[in-house]
């Protein structure tokens, strides 16, 4: 199953259904981000990457550690241990790869750690070289879990991925292509 894109107002939705648990009110915050950026390298560069997940230390502005727990190469199954911090708060996350087709997606979905969490990135060649990302995120937070209002935790959350994907871009396009070094 791949996400499919999202669109909503200034690229996040915010969907608050209240369950009980334990005759206690809990709202849950869904939070949608749809994001995508064009790279000026090619989508095997690209793709190799953000596949090696050790990366996000990198390009990710909340990611503090990612360390792959299954052994060999990326795979759907494999596990990777992250230490993020967002907000003020420190969360240890497992992620589980739950799609992973080279040069065309690479899902993580989060199996423990507090914060359910379902990140999707789809690629697409482009011309003269170039190479759309596509992000799509989905988070659930009860209230609360932050200590801020929602519409704050939208904003922050959207900003971040935004950040984080222009960081990447600036990483990636930094480094000179096989390709680019022949024509030097």
């Amino acid at each position: 199953m791949i996400l499919h894109s999202f669109s909503a107002y200034k690229g996040y939705c915010l969907l608050s259904p209240i369950f009980h648990v334990r005759g206690v009110e809990v709202l849950l915050i869904m939070l949608k981000v749809n994001q995508s950026i064009v790279i000026n390298q090619p989508i095997e560069e690209i793709f190799a990457y953000m596949s090696a997940l050790e990366n996000l230390v990198d390009w990710s502005g909340v990611a503090i550690s990612v360390r792959k727990n299954s052994p060999g190469v990326m795979h759907v199954g494999a596990t990777v241990r992250s230490t993020v911090r967002f907000l003020g708060r420190w969360l240890d996350i497992t992620f589980e790869i739950i799609e992973y087709k080279p040069y065309n997606y690479l899902t993580l979905k989060s199996i423990s750690g507090g914060v359910p969490c379902v990140f999707c990135y789809q690629f697409e060649v482009l011309e003269d070289g170039r190479t759309n990302v596509s992000q799509d995120a989905t988070i659930h937070l009860t209230e609360g879990t932050l200590e801020l209002e929602e519409p704050a935790i939208a904003s922050a959350v959207r900003r971040q991925l935004e950040n984080d994907l222009l960081t990447l871009k600036d990483i990636l396009e930094a480094r000179t292509s096989p390709a680019l070094k022949d024509q030097l």
